[in-house]
């Protein structure tokens, strides 16, 4: 912002340049008859305001707030001594009876029988039949050519050939039986059992019903407004109108 100073100072400074005057003679306050209006130079105060701060009085800060257990005594019923199950054994019963056993197993052997023969004949053939040629001369000495069938030589063999072969015969033994007393279970042997129910007591004993909290409360900064005067504007020196001239 400009002020009403600083508007006379722009305006005696264009004065003075227009005029041709030294500025020296113009700030002593010397004006020549020609000129309309005179400045002198003149100091200017700082110019102050009055503004509002906020201070921290107090900064803002947690509380913890602790909140101990509610704790009751509570009647209990407790087992002094559990239940048990109790054994009574009652043993076997025993007798004599007669049973059948097997004195001996039944056995088995094999004897080979020998295998039975006959004596066969056979033709065989010795040398095989066969075709040949064979040359001869006629009544007048010609020559001729004639095929001539040989005849198969046999033999008559004798061959034995088995009829039946040998066998293997199993000869099967009988088992051997007999009777003999044993001791048999007349009563096969059992356990009975008896429950002995558990004894019990009543006790008083501390229950918590509301475990130990803790709540944490915030409290705020606490903040003032103070009023403080701070410079606006420094001052400095500027030109003031001070009369016409000469």
């Amino acid at each position: 912002m400009r002020t009403k100073a600083g508007a006379a100072v722009f305006a005696v400074s264009v004065a003075v340049i227009a005029s041709g005057v030294s500025a020296d003679k113009a700030a002593a306050g010397f004006c020549s008859r020609e000129a309309i209006e005179c400045y002198e130079k003149v100091r200017l105060p700082d110019v102050y305001a009055t503004r509002a701060r906020p201070v921290v009085v107090r900064p803002a800060y947690e509380q913890v707030v602790a909140t101990p257990p509610v704790v009751i005594n509570r009647a209990e019923r407790v087992t002094v001594r559990p239940g048990y199950w109790r054994s009574f054994a009652t043993p076997a019963i025993y007798g004599t009876a007669t049973a059948r056993v097997l004195l001996r197993p039944a056995t088995a052997s094999y004897a080979t029988t020998p295998p039975v023969v006959r004596t066969v004949q056979e033709t065989v053939v010795v040398r095989p039949g066969s075709v040949t040629w064979r040359r001869s001369r006629g009544p007048f000495g010609r020559e001729k050519l004639c095929k001539v069938r040989t005849p198969a030589v046999t033999r008559t063999v004798a061959r034995t050939v088995v009829v039946a072969p040998a066998r293997r015969v199993a000869i099967v033994s009988p088992a051997v039986y007999g009777s003999v007393e044993r001791r048999v279970v007349l009563q096969a042997p059992s356990v009975s059992r008896v429950y002995a129910p558990p004894v019990e007591s009543v006790v008083n004993r501390s229950v918590v019903v509301q475990p130990a909290t803790q709540r944490v409360i915030r409290h705020p900064a606490v903040v003032a407004v103070t009023q403080e005067r701070v410079l606006v504007r420094q001052g400095g020196y500027g030109w003031s109108r001070s009369g016409h001239g000469w």
